[in-house]
C-alpha cells in the first residue's frame, strides 16, 4: 500500500447540491480577477465537486462560494482502512510534499469526516493522522502541536469515493474556514432558521436576476434569505484570505488579501416581510451586522411588517417603487413546517397559512416562487403543482426545494 498524491479541490453540500455548486463556481471565477479557465468537476455522489487544483480557482471558492459546506484541498489518497498501513502509507508521502505549511511552528487540528467503513474509530483515525503530520513536519524543521481551540490549519481525512470499489481514506487541508454556514452574520437567530447554505441554493435554484426582478421573502424572519440574496447579487464575499489558512501555505503566496464585490454595479431590490412585528429588529439588527443598513441599501433592501396572505402586486410596488420597469419577480421564502416551528399553531391552522398563501401569490402573474417545505402537506394545500421538486435537508429535517410559476 502506497498513499498517491492527489491534488483536488473539494467542495462538498448538502444532498443534490451538485448542479447549484457548479453554477455558482463557474459564476464566481468568470467575474474573478484571474484570466483562469474553470475545468469540468469530478461528481463523487450527489452532493461533492472535485475540480483539479488550481490555486486561483480555490481562492475565488474559499472566499466567495456560497452553496457549498466544506470546501478542502485533498492532498493524498490511501486505500488504507486499518490504522498501522495508513501511518505507513502517510509518512513517505507527506515528507517531501512542498504543499504542506512552512515556518518554525504550527497549530493545527485534525477533523474527521464521513469513516464508518474505516476499521477503526474516529478518534483512533484522528490520532494516526496527527501523528503522521507531526513526524513528517518535524523532518523538515516544522514543530507542530495540536491545538483544536485556534489552529492555523485544520487538516481533514475522511472516507470517499462513489463506489464501494472506489472508497480510499483522504487527507487534506480545509481551506474554506469550516463549516460554511457559519457566516458570523446572525447575531439573532430565530426559532426555526433556515441555514445559509441553503438560503443560497434555494435563490440560485429560483434562477433569480438580481439585474431586471425584484426579489421578495414574505416570511424573513432573521432575515438570512434577504442576507444571501444581496450577498449573490454583488458577488460579496463571506470569507476574508486572513481569516483562512491561505497565508500558511505557499500556493497561495502570491494572491490577493482584498476580497471586493465581483458583481459591484449591480443594485438588487428585496423586499423582506414577516407578519410577527418581533421579527423586524431582529432581522434589521442581522442585516446591520453585514453592513446592509443606511442610505446605500434603504432602497435596495426594504422590510416591513406584512402577512403574506394580503400581498398583492400594487403593495409590493409601493414598497418597492424601482421595481416599476423590471420584470416580474420572485418570491424566496421558508415557510413553517410544523416541526419546530408552527406546530404549537395546530396542523389546520398551518395547512390554512399555505392554502392562503397559494391564493396571494396567485395574483403574481409571470412571477416565480421557489422554497424550501419539510411538510409533505404543503403542495397539496399550496394549490399549485410545482415545476421543480428538489429533496433535500435542513440540518437534520429532510424536505424539498420547491420552484412555482405562475
Amino acid at each position: 500500500m502506497t498513499a498517491q498524491r492527489c491534488d483536488g479541490l473539494r467542495l462538498t453540500g448538502s444532498g443534490g447540491a451538485n448542479r447549484v455548486m457548479e453554477a455558482e463556481l463557474k459564476r464566481l471565477v468568470m467575474r474573478s480577477p484571474f484570466q483562469v479557465r474553470l475545468e469540468k468537476p469530478k461528481r463523487e455522489g450527489e452532493a461533492t465537486l472535485i475540480y483539479p487544483f488550481n490555486a486561483q480557482v480555490a481562492w475565488v471558492a474559499s472566499c466567495y462560494h456560497r452553496t457549498s459546506s466544506r470546501i478542502s484541498w485533498d492532498l493524498y489518497s490511501s486505500d488504507a482502512v486499518r490504522l498501522e498501513p495508513l501511518f505507513a502509507d502517510l509518512v513517505p508521502a507527506l515528507l517531501p510534499d512542498d504543499r504542506l505549511p512552512e515556518g518554525e511552528s504550527l497549530r493545527f487540528s485534525v477533523e474527521v469526516g464521513p469513516s464508518r467503513d474505516f476499521e477503526a474509530s474516529p478518534l483512533q483515525l484522528r490520532g494516526v493522522v496527527k501523528n503522521a503530520i507531526v513526524e513528517a513536519l518535524a523532518s523538515r524543521g516544522v514543530t507542530a502541536a495540536l491545538d483544536a481551540e485556534s489552529p492555523e490549519v485544520v487538516f481533514v481525512v475522511r472516507r470517499a469515493g462513489a463506489t464501494d470499489d472506489a472508497r480510499r481514506t483522504v487527507v487534506g487541508i480545509d481551506i474554506g474556514g469550516g463549516a460554511r454556514h457559519r457566516r458570523g452574520a446572525r447575531v439573532v437567530m430565530g426559532p426555526a432558521p433556515l441555514r445559509e447554505t441553503m438560503a443560497a441554493q434555494l435563490i440560485m435554484l429560483s434562477r433569480w436576476d438580481a439585474r431586471t426582478e425584484p426579489l421578495v421573502d414574505p416570511m424573513a424572519g432573521g432575515g438570512t434569505i434577504p442576507i444571501e440574496a444581496a450577498g449573490l447579487a454583488a458577488g460579496a464575499a463571506i470569507r476574508r484570505p486572513m481569516d483562512l489558512p491561505l497565508g500558511h501555505l505557499t500556493a497561495f503566496e502570491d494572491l490577493p488579501i482584498q476580497t471586493p464585490d465581483l458583481f459591484p454595479g449591480t443594485v438588487p431590490r428585496i423586499l423582506a416581510l414577516d407578519i410577527d412585528p418581533g421579527r423586524i429588529p431582529d432581522m434589521v439588527g442581522n442585516l446591520r451586522a453585514v453592513g446592509l443598513t443606511g442610505p446605500s441599501h434603504e432602497k435596495s433592501i426594504v422590510i416591513a411588517q406584512q402577512d403574506v396572505r394580503t400581498l398583492d402586486p400594487e403593495y409590493v410596488a409601493r414598497m418597492l417603487p424601482a421595481v416599476h420597469g423590471m420584470k416580474p419577480g420572485v418570491f424566496c421564502f421558508n415557510p413553517p413546517y410544523g416541526v419546530r416551528m408552527g406546530a404549537e399553531a395546530g396542523e389546520e391552522q398551518l395547512l390554512t397559512l399555505y392554502s392562503g398563501m397559494g391564493r396571494a401569490f396567485a395574483r403574481f402573474k409571470g412571477w416565480r416562487a421557489a422554497c424550501f417545505v419539510a411538510n409533505p402537506r404543503f403542495v397539496d394545500t399550496f394549490g399549485h403543482a410545482p415545476v421543480m421538486t428538489k429533496p433535500a435537508s435542513n440540518a437534520d429535517l429532510r424536505g424539498a426545494f420547491l420552484v412555482y410559476e405562475f
